[in-house]
């Protein structure tokens, strides 16, 4: 005759596949990515730091295109 061994059931969140858009300044973001890479082993954190990465670049690009060109000092007459 075979044992039964209870086991807690897993609970599954619901919602760990959904997608959340969260709003931080590129100050943020960078001591985000400075925290994650000084912090914690590599090898847990190169992923996510990586798709943090991806998913900025077009944003930057596109901010970087925005930025008007520092008004250069006029010399005096």
């Amino acid at each position: 005759m075979s044992e039964v061994i209870n086991t807690p059931e897993v609970e599954v969140d619901p919602l760990a596949d959904k997608i959340l858009t969260l709003k931080f300044s590129v100050k943020d973001v960078n001591a985000i990515l400075n925290l994650l890479g000084n912090e914690l082993p590599f090898v847990k954190v190169a992923g996510l730091i990586n798709a943090i990465q991806i998913q900025c670049a077009s944003q930057i690009e596109t901010l970087n295109a925005n930025v008007e060109a520092p008004i250069e000092p006029q010399a005096a007459a």
